[in-house]
């Protein structure tokens, strides 16, 4: 499974290279007179982050909303929109949503399913066992040296959401939180 996680991994990379402050259209943005900044005059390939930004659970119990971030954006040839909500219980725990939607899709879709195949054998009570849904499909990983998880998901061929997780000792939460996202929705969305 190492070739595929690599795979995404160098993917995401370049989403979060792209996804730099001061890049693209985000919630915060401001036009140098203090205005709110212009829409794109463009259509993008990917849906506003404002469609996106609805599928992210607005509260998880038993933790505190800590921040929800969000952007467009095209960078040559690659267009991204993303939204991104943070949970926190007490100073150790977090919990993190981003939903991402991609001209890159394609690779970073393979990549996922590539994963989550190579992971099929494993039994469903193994905390890193892949996850296949009506709506999604995804592969797990956990990180005992970091006391970190994540569930990166395929949601309806297009979208990738990525469950991430600190302070917890297994992939429990991560599964939990992701279960509780309307995906189903979030598919049907174009």
């Amino acid at each position: 499974m190492i070739g595929p996680v690599r795979e995404i991994k160098s993917h995401l990379a370049l989403l979060l290279l792209a996804l730099s402050p001061g890049l693209g259209c985000s919630a915060d943005s401001r036009a140098p007179s203090g205005e709110p900044a212009a829409a794109p005059v463009l259509p993008l390939p990917c849906v506003y982050f404002k469609d996106l930004a609805p599928f992210l659970p607005e509260s998880l119990e038993g933790f505190t909303h800590t921040g929800t971030e969000s952007s467009t954006g095209k960078y040559g040839e690659v267009s991204i929109s993303e939204a991104e909500r943070t949970f926190t219980r007490g100073e150790d725990r977090e919990v993190k949503v981003r939903i991402v939607d991609t001209t890159l899709g394609g690779k970073i879709a393979k990549s996922i399913r590539a994963a989550a195949e190579d992971a099929k054998r494993r039994p469903e009570s193994d905390p890193t066992a892949p996850i296949f849904w009506d709506a999604a499909v995804g592969f797990v990983r956990y990180d005992p040296s970091e006391v970190t998880a994540e569930a990166n998901l395929l949601v309806g061929d297009r979208y990738v959401v990525a469950v991430t997780s600190r302070g917890f000792p297994s992939t429990v939460e991560v599964r939990r939180v992701a279960r509780g996202i309307d995906l189903a929705g979030l598919a049907r969305l174009r």
